[in-house]
């Protein structure tokens, strides 16, 4: 749809990695860190890590504020 081409241009233009933009996604869709940790693979305390460096890519203070950025500039 065109709010995913929206929200994949503007990952793109954070700059961010192919796993930091698959956690930024499962964020985006509600997964907590440790669901987000098994379905990767990896441990909750990398995904935290790739996360704090996602917000911080995006000048996002966290999570919260991460997904009301898309919720206000997409109107999911």
């Amino acid at each position: 749809s065109g709010e995913r081409t929206e929200i994949s241009r503007q990952l793109d233009d954070w700059g961010l990695s192919a796993a930091e933009k698959d956690i930024a996604w499962m964020i985006l869709k509600g997964l907590q860190f440790k669901e987000i940790a098994t379905a990767r693979g990896t441990s909750e305390r990398t995904v935290r890590q790739q996360a704090q460096t996602i917000y911080a890519k995006s000048g996002m203070a966290n999570r919260t504020e991460f997904a009301a950025h898309f919720l206000e500039s997409y109107r999911f």
